[in-house]
């Protein structure tokens, strides 16, 4: 799985291959916290904190919130298993911890897309016995905690989410005769802004569309579900049936046919290593113009040239059809999970409480943008003095969040496989759909896919 974002989703199913027992939940014997850190006292054991960080935001907090937990507690130890490698080298020598059984980490971190997985294969823990007598869990729009839930349990707790926006850079837009607040009411005026690029402003690409494998999950967030979502559709039905068929997603694969027939988006992304590396770039460095992506890149870009990141990178949620509402595609980002097999999950629990208070949440989405999982973090002076967080926290209002699907990624590999086909021109439009179909039916089988 790539390092698509630092979110990473990868295949439990394949690297498990088995399921065990999920355990009760264990009974909190912490007070409820205050939006100040640990309050509890007279915890006592050892837990191991395990989490993966190469970008080095995140020790100085984990190591700041395991000395309160023991201040507070003097009985207590926790152990800090920092790993300085990548999401997708991490979690595989974790899924071995967890299904062997022998150093198993108390608390890991990972990304919200495996709650089902995870949940599913009983490697981690329910948590509601702990958040129903937390009193900051108020502090947790409800979409968040509904993303959060999975089979009707409390699974994980986040504190970055994720967003997506339609990137755009004003210069390369207004070369081409478009206004620098570019605004799309419907897609049609994507297509129209990358046509315009196209045929007006040299060296620049116009537009990149993630299809294919090699883009990995953004064939799934950053592309297709989207696109069927605006398109007035559908991916999964309320009762958790994936749709195989339907207008909408036709409507989203020939929307794909379009952009790569006329030569908007590069096919590079159909055949390069990790080709949102190049578009990311591209797009911050002004050689790209359009670009549906994670809220989370555009620290990387302000990093390298804030002045000229706020002067020429705009940003708008996803258009529609119709011109009806725009809207996003959410994540829960990463998260903090308890696992099943510890000895001390009280202790875990108050490690993750200490963690998740008002201002680190604040604070380590400031060095790292994401908008927030609290409300009251959004409510730091910090964080409301920077315009890009205080947007991407508004733009949760008006996201989706796909649900926690344990074969989320098999359903991934079928549209990879049917926008791969279309934008490498092996396929129509409605060809791909019914392979899609077909391709949802062999992977998680015929009675959990619908046609409409």
């Amino acid at each position: 799985m790539s390092a698509y974002s630092r979110r990473t989703f990868l295949k439990v199913a394949a690297a498990t291959g088995i399921a065990v027992a999920c355990s009760p939940a264990a009974q909190p014997s912490a007070t409820p916290s205050s939006g100040a850190p640990s309050q509890a006292k007279g915890l006592t054991g050892t837990i191991t904190v395990s989490y993966p960080d190469e970008l080095g935001v995140k020790p100085k907090y984990v190591d700041q919130a395991a000395k309160t937990v023991q201040s507070n507690n003097s009985g207590a130890t926790v152990k800090v298993d920092l790993q300085k490698i990548s999401d997708d080298l991490y979690y595989p020598k974790l899924l071995l911890a967890l299904q062997s059984g022998t150093d198993v980490p108390d608390v890991f971190h990972f990304g919200g897309d495996s709650i089902g997985e995870l949940a599913d294969a009983g490697y981690i823990e329910p948590l509601d016995n702990y958040v129903n007598a937390w009193a900051d869990w108020k502090q947790y729009p409800d979409s968040i905690k509904k993303g959060a839930t999975y089979k009707g349990k409390v699974w994980a707790i986040p504190y970055g989410m994720d967003t997506r926006w339609l990137y755009f850079r004003r210069d390369d837009l207004q070369k081409a005769g478009l206004a620098a607040d570019w605004t799309p009411t419907k897609l049609d005026d994507v297509v129209a802004a990358a046509t315009a690029v196209k045929s007006k402003v040299t060296n620049v690409l116009p537009y990149a569309l993630y299809a294919g494998q090699a883009a990995s999950d953004g064939a799934r967030d950053h592309a297709f579900v989207p696109l069927v979502w605006a398109y007035g559709g559908d991916v999964v039905t309320s009762d958790g049936k994936w749709i195989g068929n339907s207008a909408a997603i036709r409507k989203a694969l020939a929307y794909y046919q379009k952009v790569y027939g006329q030569g908007l988006s590069p096919k590079e992304i159909l055949t390069t290593t990790k080709p949102w590396t190049a578009m990311r770039a591209k797009l911050g460095d002004g050689s790209l113009a359009l670009l549906f992506e994670g809220g989370w890149v555009y620290g990387g870009w302000q990093s390298k040239d804030k002045s000229g990141t706020e002067k020429n990178v705009g940003y708008v949620l996803h258009p529609t059809e119709t011109s009806g509402p725009s809207f996003t595609i959410g994540g829960l980002g990463t998260c903090w999970y308890i696992t099943a097999k510890s000895k001390n999950k009280d202790l875990a629990w108050e490690f993750i409480k200490t963690w998740n208070n008002k201002d680190t949440v604040a604070k380590i989405n400031i060095e790292d943008p994401h908008p927030v999982a609290r409300s009251d973090s959004a409510d730091v002076a910090e964080f409301k003095a920077q315009q890009y967080l205080v947007d991407s926290t508004k733009s949760l209002e008006k996201a989706r969040f796909l649900p926690p699907d344990p074969n989320l990624s098999k359903i991934t590999t079928a549209i990879q496989k049917a926008t791969g086909r279309v934008a490498n021109g092996d396929s129509s439009a409605d060809d791909a759909a019914k392979q899609y179909s077909a391709d949802l039916k062999q992977a998680i089988g015929a009675d959990k896919v619908v046609e409409q």
